[in-house]
Protein backbone atom coordinates (compact mmCIF):
# COMPACT_ATOMS: atom_id res chain seq x y z
CA UNK A 1 0.00 0.00 0.00
CA UNK A 2 1.27 3.49 -0.88
CA UNK A 3 1.20 5.57 2.28
CA UNK A 4 2.46 8.91 0.98
CA UNK A 5 -0.93 10.17 -0.32
CA UNK A 6 -2.43 9.33 3.05
CA UNK A 7 0.44 11.06 4.83
CA UNK A 8 -0.18 14.24 2.84
CA UNK A 9 -3.92 14.03 3.49
CA UNK A 10 -3.38 13.53 7.23
CA UNK A 11 -1.00 16.50 7.31
CA UNK A 12 -3.53 18.80 5.64
CA UNK A 13 -6.24 17.45 7.91
CA UNK A 14 -4.01 18.17 10.93
CA UNK A 15 -3.63 21.81 9.84
CA UNK A 16 -7.43 22.12 9.60
CA UNK A 17 -7.82 20.57 13.06
CA UNK A 18 -5.21 23.05 14.29
CA UNK A 19 -7.41 25.87 13.04
CA UNK A 20 -10.29 24.43 15.08
CA UNK A 21 -8.01 24.01 18.10
CA UNK A 22 -7.31 27.74 17.99
CA UNK A 23 -11.03 28.28 18.52
CA UNK A 24 -11.03 25.72 21.36
CA UNK A 25 -8.04 27.40 23.04
CA UNK A 26 -9.66 30.83 22.81
CA UNK A 27 -13.29 30.01 23.65
CA UNK A 28 -13.49 26.94 25.89
CA UNK A 29 -11.83 28.55 28.96
CA UNK A 30 -14.38 31.36 28.65
CA UNK A 31 -17.30 28.92 28.44
CA UNK A 32 -18.25 30.16 24.96
CA UNK A 33 -19.78 28.16 22.12
CA UNK A 34 -17.39 26.68 19.58
CA UNK A 35 -19.87 27.20 16.73
CA UNK A 36 -21.36 30.64 17.27
CA UNK A 37 -20.59 33.36 16.54
CA UNK A 38 -18.52 32.61 13.41
CA UNK A 39 -14.85 33.59 13.37
CA UNK A 40 -14.33 37.34 13.29
CA UNK A 41 -11.66 39.91 14.01
CA UNK A 42 -11.59 40.55 17.78
CA UNK A 43 -10.83 44.26 17.16
CA UNK A 44 -13.19 45.39 14.38
CA UNK A 45 -15.67 42.49 14.66
CA UNK A 46 -15.71 41.87 10.89
CA UNK A 47 -16.62 38.30 10.00
CA UNK A 48 -13.70 36.50 8.37
CA UNK A 49 -14.09 35.07 4.87
CA UNK A 50 -13.32 31.39 4.31
CA UNK A 51 -10.11 32.21 2.46
CA UNK A 52 -8.88 34.20 5.48
CA UNK A 53 -9.19 31.01 7.55
CA UNK A 54 -7.07 28.77 5.33
CA UNK A 55 -4.63 27.19 7.82
CA UNK A 56 -1.16 28.78 7.90
CA UNK A 57 -1.49 30.15 4.36
CA UNK A 58 -4.28 32.56 5.31
CA UNK A 59 -2.06 34.22 7.92
CA UNK A 60 0.83 34.43 5.45
CA UNK A 61 -1.37 35.93 2.71
CA UNK A 62 -2.60 38.58 5.13
CA UNK A 63 0.96 39.16 6.38
CA UNK A 64 -0.24 38.70 9.93
CA UNK A 65 -2.80 41.52 9.86
CA UNK A 66 -6.57 41.75 9.67
CA UNK A 67 -7.72 42.39 6.11
CA UNK A 68 -10.18 45.04 7.27
CA UNK A 69 -8.66 46.98 10.18
CA UNK A 70 -4.97 46.00 9.74
CA UNK A 71 -4.58 45.09 13.42
CA UNK A 72 -1.87 42.43 13.90
CA UNK A 73 -3.07 38.80 14.17
CA UNK A 74 -1.30 36.72 16.79
CA UNK A 75 1.36 34.37 15.43
CA UNK A 76 -0.14 31.72 17.70
CA UNK A 77 -2.73 30.89 15.03
CA UNK A 78 -0.37 29.67 12.29
CA UNK A 79 1.96 28.11 14.85
CA UNK A 80 -0.81 25.94 16.34
CA UNK A 81 -1.99 24.97 12.85
CA UNK A 82 1.53 24.05 11.73
CA UNK A 83 2.23 22.15 14.95
CA UNK A 84 -1.03 20.18 14.68
CA UNK A 85 -0.17 19.31 11.06
CA UNK A 86 3.31 18.15 12.10
CA UNK A 87 1.96 16.08 15.01
CA UNK A 88 -0.69 14.39 12.87
CA UNK A 89 1.88 13.61 10.19
CA UNK A 90 4.24 12.33 12.88
CA UNK A 91 1.62 9.97 14.31
CA UNK A 92 0.87 8.54 10.86
CA UNK A 93 4.57 8.17 10.04
CA UNK A 94 5.20 6.55 13.41
CA UNK A 95 2.39 4.01 13.00
CA UNK A 96 2.85 2.97 9.38
CA UNK A 97 6.21 4.13 8.00
CA UNK A 98 8.77 4.24 10.80
CA UNK A 99 8.97 0.56 11.71
CA UNK A 100 8.58 1.49 15.40
CA UNK A 101 4.97 0.29 15.66
CA UNK A 102 4.93 -3.20 14.19
CA UNK A 103 1.45 -3.76 15.63
CA UNK A 104 0.03 -1.05 13.35
CA UNK A 105 2.16 -1.99 10.36
CA UNK A 106 1.36 -5.70 10.49
CA UNK A 107 -2.39 -5.09 10.70
CA UNK A 108 -2.32 -2.31 8.09
CA UNK A 109 -4.21 0.95 7.72
CA UNK A 110 -7.37 -0.80 6.50
CA UNK A 111 -7.69 -2.68 9.79
CA UNK A 112 -6.45 -0.01 12.20
CA UNK A 113 -7.82 3.32 10.93
CA UNK A 114 -10.32 3.66 13.85
CA UNK A 115 -7.41 3.46 16.31
CA UNK A 116 -5.55 6.07 14.25
CA UNK A 117 -8.53 8.43 14.49
CA UNK A 118 -8.62 8.07 18.28
CA UNK A 119 -4.85 8.61 18.48
CA UNK A 120 -5.17 11.83 16.47
CA UNK A 121 -8.04 12.98 18.70
CA UNK A 122 -5.86 12.41 21.75
CA UNK A 123 -2.94 14.33 20.22
CA UNK A 124 -5.23 17.24 19.32
CA UNK A 125 -6.68 17.28 22.83
CA UNK A 126 -3.20 17.22 24.36
CA UNK A 127 -2.13 20.16 22.22
CA UNK A 128 -5.16 22.26 23.21
CA UNK A 129 -4.82 21.32 26.89
CA UNK A 130 -1.10 22.18 26.85
CA UNK A 131 -1.62 25.69 25.49
CA UNK A 132 -4.54 26.47 27.79
CA UNK A 133 -2.79 25.08 30.87
CA UNK A 134 0.44 26.96 30.10
CA UNK A 135 -1.54 30.20 29.83
CA UNK A 136 -4.23 29.92 32.48
CA UNK A 137 -3.10 27.15 34.84
CA UNK A 138 -6.21 25.12 34.18
CA UNK A 139 -7.32 22.27 31.93
CA UNK A 140 -11.00 22.54 30.91
CA UNK A 141 -12.55 19.15 31.58
CA UNK A 142 -14.43 19.31 28.28
CA UNK A 143 -11.17 18.47 26.49
CA UNK A 144 -10.32 15.12 28.18
CA UNK A 145 -14.02 14.23 28.35
CA UNK A 146 -14.35 14.70 24.58
CA UNK A 147 -11.31 12.50 23.90
CA UNK A 148 -12.61 9.78 26.22
CA UNK A 149 -16.12 9.85 24.76
CA UNK A 150 -14.80 9.64 21.21
CA UNK A 151 -12.57 6.70 22.14
CA UNK A 152 -15.40 4.86 23.89
CA UNK A 153 -17.66 5.32 20.87
CA UNK A 154 -15.08 4.21 18.28
CA UNK A 155 -12.74 1.56 19.67
CA UNK A 156 -15.13 -1.00 21.24
CA UNK A 157 -17.45 -0.73 18.23
CA UNK A 158 -14.55 -1.17 15.81
CA UNK A 159 -13.30 -4.17 17.80
CA UNK A 160 -16.68 -5.84 17.47
CA UNK A 161 -16.59 -5.68 13.65
CA UNK A 162 -12.84 -5.52 12.91
CA UNK A 163 -11.06 -8.18 15.03
CA UNK A 164 -7.67 -7.30 13.50
CA UNK A 165 -7.72 -4.01 15.41
CA UNK A 166 -7.30 -5.79 18.75
CA UNK A 167 -3.45 -5.58 18.93
CA UNK A 168 -3.54 -1.76 18.76
CA UNK A 169 -6.29 -1.26 21.36
CA UNK A 170 -6.05 -1.31 25.16
CA UNK A 171 -7.20 -4.90 25.79
CA UNK A 172 -7.23 -6.45 29.27
CA UNK A 173 -8.31 -9.77 30.78
CA UNK A 174 -11.33 -10.69 32.91
CA UNK A 175 -9.76 -9.71 36.26
CA UNK A 176 -9.01 -6.16 35.07
CA UNK A 177 -12.45 -5.91 33.45
CA UNK A 178 -14.10 -6.91 36.72
CA UNK A 179 -11.92 -4.47 38.67
CA UNK A 180 -12.88 -1.65 36.30
CA UNK A 181 -16.56 -2.58 36.50
CA UNK A 182 -16.52 -2.59 40.30
CA UNK A 183 -14.74 0.74 40.42
CA UNK A 184 -17.21 2.30 37.96
CA UNK A 185 -20.13 1.12 40.11
CA UNK A 186 -18.49 2.65 43.18
CA UNK A 187 -17.76 5.85 41.27
CA UNK A 188 -21.38 6.11 40.14
CA UNK A 189 -22.58 5.72 43.74
CA UNK A 190 -20.11 8.33 44.96
CA UNK A 191 -21.24 10.79 42.27
CA UNK A 192 -24.87 10.16 43.21
CA UNK A 193 -24.13 10.83 46.89
CA UNK A 194 -22.20 13.95 45.89
CA UNK A 195 -25.13 15.19 43.84
CA UNK A 196 -27.51 14.49 46.74
CA UNK A 197 -25.11 16.51 48.96
CA UNK A 198 -24.53 13.49 51.20
CA UNK A 199 -20.83 13.78 50.39
CA UNK A 200 -19.07 17.16 50.67
CA UNK A 201 -17.46 18.83 47.66
CA UNK A 202 -13.79 19.75 47.96
CA UNK A 203 -12.66 23.32 47.24
CA UNK A 204 -16.32 24.10 46.53
CA UNK A 205 -16.09 27.80 47.39
CA UNK A 206 -13.29 28.26 44.84
CA UNK A 207 -15.06 26.50 41.98
CA UNK A 208 -16.02 29.82 40.41
CA UNK A 209 -12.34 30.65 39.91
CA UNK A 210 -11.67 27.78 37.49
CA UNK A 211 -12.48 29.84 34.42
CA UNK A 212 -10.74 33.00 35.60
CA UNK A 213 -7.42 33.68 33.87
CA UNK A 214 -6.08 36.01 36.57
CA UNK A 215 -4.32 35.36 38.85
CA UNK A 216 -3.14 32.06 37.35
CA UNK A 217 -2.47 30.25 40.62
CA UNK A 218 -5.19 31.74 42.81
CA UNK A 219 -6.84 28.34 43.21
CA UNK A 220 -3.67 27.11 45.01
CA UNK A 221 -4.09 29.53 47.93
CA UNK A 222 -6.90 27.81 49.85
CA UNK A 223 -6.44 28.31 53.61
CA UNK A 224 -7.24 24.67 54.51
CA UNK A 225 -6.13 22.45 51.60
CA UNK A 226 -5.48 19.37 53.78
CA UNK A 227 -9.06 19.35 55.05
CA UNK A 228 -10.34 19.75 51.48
CA UNK A 229 -8.43 16.76 50.05
CA UNK A 230 -9.67 14.63 52.94
CA UNK A 231 -13.12 15.21 51.44
CA UNK A 232 -11.75 13.77 48.20
CA UNK A 233 -10.46 10.74 50.12
CA UNK A 234 -13.98 10.21 51.42
CA UNK A 235 -15.33 10.44 47.86
CA UNK A 236 -12.79 7.88 46.62
CA UNK A 237 -13.62 5.25 49.24
CA UNK A 238 -16.54 3.88 47.21
CA UNK A 239 -14.62 3.54 43.88
CA UNK A 240 -11.74 1.93 45.78
CA UNK A 241 -14.04 -0.51 47.54
CA UNK A 242 -15.71 -1.31 44.23
CA UNK A 243 -12.33 -1.94 42.59
CA UNK A 244 -11.25 -4.30 45.37
CA UNK A 245 -14.56 -6.16 45.20
CA UNK A 246 -14.33 -6.41 41.42
CA UNK A 247 -10.76 -7.68 41.59
CA UNK A 248 -11.74 -10.31 44.17
CA UNK A 249 -14.57 -11.46 41.96
CA UNK A 250 -12.59 -11.28 38.69
CA UNK A 251 -9.48 -13.02 39.98
CA UNK A 252 -11.47 -16.24 40.26
CA UNK A 253 -12.50 -16.17 36.59
CA UNK A 254 -10.42 -18.26 34.22
CA UNK A 255 -9.54 -16.32 31.06
CA UNK A 256 -10.74 -17.82 27.83
CA UNK A 257 -12.84 -17.19 24.71
CA UNK A 258 -16.08 -17.54 26.65
CA UNK A 259 -15.10 -15.07 29.34
CA UNK A 260 -13.37 -12.45 27.22
CA UNK A 261 -15.61 -11.12 24.44
CA UNK A 262 -13.55 -8.99 22.09
CA UNK A 263 -15.58 -5.78 22.29
CA UNK A 264 -16.00 -6.18 26.05
CA UNK A 265 -12.29 -6.58 26.70
CA UNK A 266 -11.51 -3.43 24.69
CA UNK A 267 -14.17 -1.47 26.58
CA UNK A 268 -12.86 -2.89 29.83
CA UNK A 269 -9.31 -2.02 28.82
CA UNK A 270 -10.27 1.58 28.13
CA UNK A 271 -12.13 1.93 31.43
CA UNK A 272 -9.29 0.24 33.32
CA UNK A 273 -6.75 2.57 31.67
CA UNK A 274 -8.92 5.56 32.52
CA UNK A 275 -9.10 4.53 36.17
CA UNK A 276 -5.38 3.74 36.50
CA UNK A 277 -4.34 7.02 34.86
CA UNK A 278 -6.69 9.07 36.99
CA UNK A 279 -5.80 7.22 40.20
CA UNK A 280 -2.07 7.81 39.78
CA UNK A 281 -2.33 11.60 39.56
CA UNK A 282 -5.13 11.80 42.13
CA UNK A 283 -2.95 9.91 44.62
CA UNK A 284 -0.11 12.39 44.05
CA UNK A 285 -2.58 15.28 44.41
CA UNK A 286 -3.82 13.97 47.76
CA UNK A 287 -0.44 12.91 49.18
CA UNK A 288 1.28 16.08 47.96
CA UNK A 289 -1.39 18.30 49.46
CA UNK A 290 -1.29 16.48 52.79
CA UNK A 291 2.51 16.66 52.85
CA UNK A 292 3.06 20.27 51.80
CA UNK A 293 -0.15 21.98 52.85
CA UNK A 294 -0.81 23.34 49.39
CA UNK A 295 -3.04 21.98 46.63
CA UNK A 296 -0.78 19.73 44.56
CA UNK A 297 -1.89 19.44 40.95
CA UNK A 298 -5.39 20.15 39.73
CA UNK A 299 -8.24 17.84 38.84
CA UNK A 300 -7.60 18.76 35.21
CA UNK A 301 -4.30 16.85 35.44
CA UNK A 302 -6.18 13.88 36.90
CA UNK A 303 -8.60 13.78 33.98
CA UNK A 304 -5.85 14.39 31.42
CA UNK A 305 -3.86 11.30 32.43
CA UNK A 306 -7.14 9.40 32.72
CA UNK A 307 -7.87 10.24 29.07
CA UNK A 308 -4.35 9.16 28.11
CA UNK A 309 -4.87 5.86 29.92
CA UNK A 310 -8.23 5.29 28.27
CA UNK A 311 -6.80 5.69 24.75
CA UNK A 312 -3.29 4.28 25.19
CA UNK A 313 -3.92 1.69 27.89
CA UNK A 314 -3.12 1.39 31.59
CA UNK A 315 0.52 0.44 31.11
CA UNK A 316 1.26 3.43 28.89
CA UNK A 317 -0.45 5.63 31.50
CA UNK A 318 2.02 4.29 34.07
CA UNK A 319 4.93 5.04 31.72
CA UNK A 320 3.63 8.59 31.19
CA UNK A 321 3.26 9.06 34.94
CA UNK A 322 6.92 8.17 35.58
CA UNK A 323 8.39 10.00 32.56
CA UNK A 324 6.53 13.30 33.08
CA UNK A 325 8.48 14.29 36.25
CA UNK A 326 11.77 14.07 34.34
CA UNK A 327 10.33 16.40 31.69
CA UNK A 328 9.13 18.65 34.49
CA UNK A 329 12.61 18.74 36.01
CA UNK A 330 14.17 19.57 32.64
CA UNK A 331 11.53 22.25 32.09
CA UNK A 332 12.17 23.79 35.50
CA UNK A 333 15.93 23.94 34.85
CA UNK A 334 15.36 25.45 31.41
CA UNK A 335 12.90 28.02 32.78
CA UNK A 336 15.37 29.08 35.46
CA UNK A 337 18.14 29.43 32.88
CA UNK A 338 15.97 31.49 30.54
CA UNK A 339 14.94 33.69 33.47
CA UNK A 340 18.58 34.40 34.31
CA UNK A 341 19.42 35.23 30.70
CA UNK A 342 16.44 37.55 30.26
CA UNK A 343 16.58 38.80 33.86
CA UNK A 344 12.86 38.48 34.13
CA UNK A 345 10.49 37.04 36.67
CA UNK A 346 10.58 33.26 36.92
CA UNK A 347 7.37 31.64 35.72
CA UNK A 348 6.21 28.25 36.96
CA UNK A 349 4.98 25.97 34.17
CA UNK A 350 1.97 23.84 35.14
CA UNK A 351 2.12 20.06 35.01
CA UNK A 352 -0.31 19.43 32.15
CA UNK A 353 2.22 20.20 29.38
CA UNK A 354 4.65 17.67 30.88
CA UNK A 355 1.98 14.97 30.95
CA UNK A 356 1.17 15.76 27.32
CA UNK A 357 4.83 15.67 26.31
CA UNK A 358 5.38 12.39 28.12
CA UNK A 359 2.33 10.91 26.38
CA UNK A 360 3.77 11.78 22.95
CA UNK A 361 7.12 10.24 23.92
CA UNK A 362 5.46 7.05 25.17
CA UNK A 363 3.37 6.87 22.01
CA UNK A 364 6.60 6.99 19.98
CA UNK A 365 8.44 4.49 22.21
CA UNK A 366 5.43 2.22 22.82
CA UNK A 367 7.03 -0.96 21.52
CA UNK A 368 10.51 -0.21 22.83
CA UNK A 369 9.21 0.31 26.37
CA UNK A 370 7.48 -3.06 26.28
CA UNK A 371 10.63 -4.74 25.09
CA UNK A 372 12.71 -3.09 27.83
CA UNK A 373 10.33 -4.17 30.57
CA UNK A 374 9.68 -7.56 29.00
CA UNK A 375 5.96 -6.95 28.68
CA UNK A 376 4.57 -8.23 25.43
CA UNK A 377 0.85 -8.26 26.21
CA UNK A 378 -1.50 -6.16 28.30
Amino acid sequence: MTHWPWLILITVYGACVGSFLNVVIHRVPQGRSLLRPPSSCPRCGHRLAWYDNVPVLGWLWLRGRCRYCRVPISVQYPLIEALAAALFAGVYWLDYLSGWRKDFQQAGLGATWPALIVQLALVGGLLAATVIDARLYLIPLRIPYTVILLGLLILPTAAAFMPAIRPVTPVVGPAAVATAAGSVIGLALALLLLRMKLLPRSFDELEHQLNQPEPPDAFLSHPHPRAEVLKECLFLLLPLAGALGGYWFGSGIVAGPATEPLAGSVLGGMVFGYLVGGALVWAVRILGTLAFGREAMGLGDVHLLAAIGAVMGWLDAVFVFFIAPFLGLAGAVAAKGITRVLKGQERVIPYGPYLAGAAVLVMAAHQLLRQIFGILQV
